[in-house]
């Protein structure tokens, strides 16, 4: 009774200003998360784990579609010469092209600007670059081509055609595979999504009966507030910030291992087969944005658990 007594004087009157309420309702949610921090901590580590395999998903499927982006520029098929073709040759390709409507939007790119263009695009494999004694690029034209073309019929006969052309070494059509890349990030993302939201709503679940565990063991002292005249805000805001903090501190350690994940994975990628991995999964972390919404949800899921639990505790005090 004591013990009840002191947290009853601390309770803040009807008269208080409103800074002493919002203090005491930090104070009181503070001070819960540290008597039963063991039971915080199973609320928090399931928001993380929840966050930690969605931001999982995001950053893998959000690396993909970068590559994709990257690497697809504006070209969606590359016609290789022979590393020596003449000028002749290279000539009679582009005159080739000229005359296809469907092929008349082109740019050569020449045995130097595909190395540059190489070293920029995988900067982790200039240094293998820098060990071989010769350019190993062709030159080639990159071809814009829209999909509809490149689906017909008579197309496919073109590039037959095309294949033939003096000095014409490879034709590659790239937007098919690009198009089964990203498709790939998108389902990763679907997954993740998925996935991310059936632990939150676990978590929540967790949380609820966290909160649901406090207000049982303060069962006494919410009784002798109502009993003085306490507002129901006062009493359950307390109970609601806990919800808000652990949702917070769940959504701010996911964030933190994920970027740990990132960074130990870069550490890792020494190789050159390893660094055009890290190349495609781990080029760059997730943006603050994403970031900042990966918190959010945390804190969403927290408030959505102790709502529920105070929602039944309502339900119950009315019954």
């Amino acid at each position: 009774m004591a013990g009840a007594r002191r947290r009853r004087d601390a309770t803040p009157d009807a008269g208080e200003r409103p800074l002493g309420v919002y203090g005491y309702f930090v104070h009181e949610a503070l001070r819960r998360l540290w008597v039963y921090r063991r039971t915080s901590m199973v609320a928090v580590g399931m928001i993380a784990i929840a966050l930690l395999t969605l931001g999982t998903f995001l950053l893998i499927s959000g690396n993909l579609n970068r590559a994709v982006d990257r690497w697809q520029g504006r070209s969606q098929l590359s016609v290789f010469l022979d590393r020596d073709a003449t000028p002749a040759q290279i000539a009679g390709v582009r005159e080739f092209l000229t005359r296809e409507p469907s092929l008349a939007k082109f740019e050569f790119v020449s045995r130097e600007a595909a190395y540059e263009k190489f070293k920029r695009h995988f900067a982790q494999l200039a240094p293998v670059l820098a060990e071989l004694e010769q350019n190993p690029f062709p030159p080639s034209f990159e071809v814009q081509v829209t999909s509809r073309d490149a689906a017909s019929a008579p197309f496919t006969t073109l590039l037959a055609r095309l294949r033939v052309v003096d000095g014409v070494d490879d034709v590659q059509l790239d937007w098919e595979w690009v198009a089964r890349l990203r498709r790939i990030a998108n389902v990763l993302s679907i997954v993740g999504l998925v996935a991310g939201g059936i632990l939150a709503v676990a978590a929540a679940f967790t949380i609820a009966n966290v909160i649901r565990l406090t207000m049982f063991l303060y069962r006494e002292e919410i009784d002798i507030m109502r009993l003085v005249g306490a507002k129901e805000t006062t009493i359950r805001g307390p109970f609601l910030l806990e919800g808000f903090f652990q949702g917070m501190c769940g959504g701010l350690l996911a964030v933190g291992m994920l970027y740990g994940i990132f960074r130990g994975a870069r550490a890792l990628a020494t190789g050159p087969s390893s660094a055009l991995l890290w190349d495609f999964l781990f080029s760059e972390f997730l943006p603050w944005p994403t970031s900042l919404a990966l918190v959010a949800g945390g804190i969403l899921a927290g408030l959505f658990g102790s709502w529920i639990s105070l929602r039944e505790s309502s339900e119950e005090s009315a019954g």
